[in-house]
Formats: C-alpha cells, sequence, structure tokens
C-alpha cells in the first residue's frame, strides 16, 4: 500500500483516541506541530551526515506517534522509510517521505487552526500540562531545567510557587512538588 492510497489525517480515529475531547486533540496536535516543525531539516542532516541510525530513531519515534494520532500517511510513510533503512541495497526515498511528512503537518496544522477557534483554548493547555508534569513527577521521570522552567510560564506559576516546584524535583521530593501543584 502506497502512502498515496491512505488518508493523510483520519479525524475520528484521533478524536476517539481522546475519548471524543477535540480541545485536548487540539492542544496534543499543536504540541505535535511544535516538536515537529523542523523535523524535514534534521532528518534530511541526519541523511547528509550518513547518520542512519539517528535518522531511524527519529524515523521510528515518529512512526509510532503518528499512529496514535490517526496521521495514517505519515505512519505508512515511516514503516516504509524504515525498511528502506535497514536494507542498504533498498533507495531511501527521503524526498516521498519529506513529501508525506509536509502534507501531513500542513493538514493537522488546517485542523488545529480550526478546531482550536472552535473550542475554548483558555483552559485547555494549562489543564493539560498541569496533568503531563504530575505525570511525569507521579512516574519519577527526570523533568530539565528548561522543561520545568516551559511548565511554570504554561501553568503561569508564581515566581516563588516555581522555585518551590523545582526546589522539590531537585531533591527528588516529587510528592511535595505534585502536593504543590494539585
Amino acid at each position: 500500500m502506497s502512502s498515496s492510497d491512505v488518508s493523510i489525517f483520519d479525524t475520528q480515529f484521533a478524536i476517539n483516541q481522546f475519548s471524543g475531547n477535540k480541545t485536548l486533540l487540539v492542544k496534543i496536535l499543536d504540541k505535535f506541530i511544535q516538536q515537529y516543525q523542523h523535523f524535514d531539516t534534521l532528518l534530511t542532516e541526519h541523511f547528509q551526515q550518513q547518520d542512519l541510525n539517528a535518522a531511524n530513531q527519529q524515523i521510528h519515534t515518529l512512526k509510532g506517534v503518528s499512529g496514535n494520532l490517526g496521521m495514517q500517511a505519515l505512519y505508512q510513510a515511516c514503516k516504509e522509510l524504515e525498511v528502506n533503512l535497514a536494507n542498504p541495497e533498498t533507495e531511501n526515498n527521503l524526498d516521498d517521505f519529506l513529501q508525506v511528512f509536509k502534507q501531513t503537518l500542513s493538514v493537522i496544522k488546517n485542523f488545529s487552526a480550526e478546531k482550536g477557534i472552535q473550542e475554548n483554548p483558555e483552559t485547555a493547555p494549562q489543564q493539560y500540562d498541569r496533568v503531563a508534569l504530575i505525570a511525569a513527577l507521579k512516574r519519577n521521570e527526570f523533568i530539565s531545567e528548561s522543561k520545568i522552567h516551559s511548565y511554570g510560564k504554561s501553568l503561569d506559576l508564581s515566581s516563588k510557587k516555581l522555585q518551590e516546584i523545582k526546589l522539590a524535583i531537585d531533591n527528588l521530593d516529587y510528592n511535595s512538588a505534585i502536593a504543590l501543584l494539585e
């Protein structure tokens, strides 16, 4: 099955992935757009530098994300490129892959912009980021200084409260950090 035979974005599948919560879907798609906006450049650099392991890791990650978000054509393109990278005798169709990637990004941006206007964007990002940070803390994940700062901005935390949360995280006292967030 070629990428052109697969729909670019299965909106109903994506909405179902979030139990019908379109606001949360839009937030996740916005994060996807932000995280992957320069992916084509990064991937091209990996290919130019013959760093196929790094390219494969990036493609594999994107495959998982795109599959979970209903980006069917991109998911299929990632699968095909992974197979091509595993077989050195096969031509790596990077240009074809990048075309599908750019098409998908464009469709996602349009969907996100349309739905973002219809939904209430005021509280959803804060609620999502608060839940995401608490979930990361409950899993005892390492949270970088820049990530903490980003959450602090997103959650509109006072500098004092942010400092208390940073201190708790630095001391690996995740329960205290969670209590400060709740």
